[in-house]
């Protein structure tokens, strides 16, 4: 008996059913995946923003029943007038002396002699010449600029507290890569890693020549230490004749090990992810800074620093900013304390909002992680780079990280001990936080008892000797 053949009418309906069911557990998974996200995005408003909320308003409550408690004791009225009424007046300030005194004061670290010697489009080389230490003269260290969070002038944050007179006073000649400017000054959202890839490649060539054709040390703070890898990964060969060294600070080499931020974008659907980033590229080729910046507090539960309860809240503890009116009244902590607050406010993040490209490149990083051979979320002259290019080159790499990191967990270094083996040196300061390495200048010292051990300086001179001896 001859089999049936399907009639057109059966295959469309066939074809039909089959659409539907698709689309039917596309639905349904997106459904359940915005479910999970929504639910996780609530338990972080609520631990990041509503619960220190009401702690902060008990605690507001405390301190006025604690003083008017005291003056009942002491009969002295006038003290209590006196230690409300400063109290209140750094809370109702506090705001207002972070976004004019914290930022006239922010990146304001100048160095004796520096001087800019190239540029290009979006970046400037600045070469920080080196104190005059006996007997010794250290490798000269490239920093591989990119474009971060809140901005990259939080290498300069102030002269007291920076990142590269840390490498200057030892000895340490540095070649800084900036960018030009914030968005306003000078617009760099054509910035793409492939674009930053080559200005690593062309600046650092200007920094070799200046060097007098030495080797230098190539390193990179947080995300800049993943995008100065990619370069390598680009160019092996490039890095090679160039460098003897590449050092991360707080670098999430392997962003799916970052808990706090890789859970966050993992749960988030990723069409959601991917309509944010078509929009941005449309919208002016630069992430949305307040999106961008409560996304990065929701997850580090920091939310509430950011709304006007936490700033009065934070003024209500400083007391000692109630007579504060320029920034010759501040003290060092004081003057640190809001420079750094301005670094994290909502004003600085729209100043230096991440490119599209670049955020696409990190949300990638942390929400997948590299690929099972090592591949990053980059394709570069049509090539997709992989982290297994690092083991072509003769280079030696340290990773340094802090024990008490919230964002960058050192475990992300760990994804290189197998594609480098012994090249690879992987630090950890029990004590440091993410920005310890800029704003604990003490903890660098060589005579500190309780500074960073072993002293980065140290590492990274004992690894350019090696280097040039193997």
């Amino acid at each position: 008996m001859a089999e049936k053949t399907p009639s057109r009418v059966g295959r469309t309906m066939g074809s039909l059913v089959k659409n539907g069911l698709s689309a039917y557990r596309t639905g349904v998974k997106s459904s359940i995946a915005m479910a999970r996200y929504s639910t996780h995005s609530t338990q972080a408003i609520l631990d990041g923003a509503i619960f220190p909320a009401f702690d902060a308003v008990l605690e507001i409550q405390g301190d006025v029943i604690q003083a008017a408690a005291d003056t009942l004791s002491s009969g002295d009225g006038k003290g209590f007038v006196e230690t409300i009424g400063q109290r209140m007046t750094s809370a109702t300030r506090f705001q207002q002396l972070v976004e004019t005194l914290g930022k006239d004061l922010f990146g304001s670290a100048s160095f004796e002699g520096e001087h800019e010697i190239g540029r290009n489009e979006i970046f400037r080389l600045v070469y920080i010449p080196p104190k005059e230490v006996a007997g010794f003269r250290g490798p000269a260290v490239f920093h591989a600029g990119g474009s971060i969070p809140y901005g990259d002038r939080i290498f300069r944050l102030l002269p007291e507290y920076n990142f590269y007179g840390r490498f200057s006073e030892r000895g340490l000649p540095v070649y800084a890569m900036e960018l030009i400017g914030d968005r306003f000054e000078h617009d760099y959202s054509r910035l793409t890693l492939p674009i930053l890839i080559d200005s690593i490649r062309e600046l650092s060539s200007t920094a070799f020549a200046h060097n007098g054709n030495r080797k230098l040390v190539l390193e990179g703070y947080c995300g800049q230490g993943t995008q100065s890898l990619a370069y390598v990964c680009a160019d092996p060969p490039d890095a090679d004749a160039k460098f003897s060294v590449v050092t991360t600070f707080v670098s999430p080499i392997d962003g799916s090990r970052c808990t706090s931020l890789a859970e966050a974008i993992q749960r988030a659907p990723e069409p959601l992810i991917e309509a944010n980033l078509a929009l941005w590229d449309r919208t002016g080729g630069y992430t949305d800074a307040d999106q961008a910046r409560i996304g990065l507090d929701v997850s580090l539960r920091a939310l509430f620093d950011k709304t006007p309860l936490g700033y009065f809240h934070a003024g209500w503890r400083r007391k000692d900013l109630a007579k504060v009116t320029r920034i010759e009244d501040l003290d060092k902590n004081q003057r640190r304390d809001l420079a750094g607050a301005y670094w994290v406010s909502p004003d600085c993040a729209r100043r230096f909002p991440v490119p599209a490209d670049i955020s696409r490149f990190t949300s990638a990083l942390f929400g997948k992680g590299p690929g099972p051979k090592g591949e990053i979320p980059c394709v570069y002259r049509g090539e997709t780079l992989t982290y297994s290019s690092l083991a072509r080159t003769r280079l030696r790499f340290v990773g340094i990280f802090g024990g008490r990191d919230p964002v960058v967990p050192d475990v992300s270094g760990h994804y290189l001990f197998p594609i480098l083996g012994d090249r690879y040196e992987h630090i950890v300061h029990p004590e440091a936080g993410h920005i310890s390495y800029i704003l604990s200048p003490r903890m660098w010292a060589a005579d500190q008892p309780k500074g960073f051990r072993p002293n980065p300086v140290d590492v990274i001179v004992d690894a350019d000797r090696r280097a040039r001896e193997s």
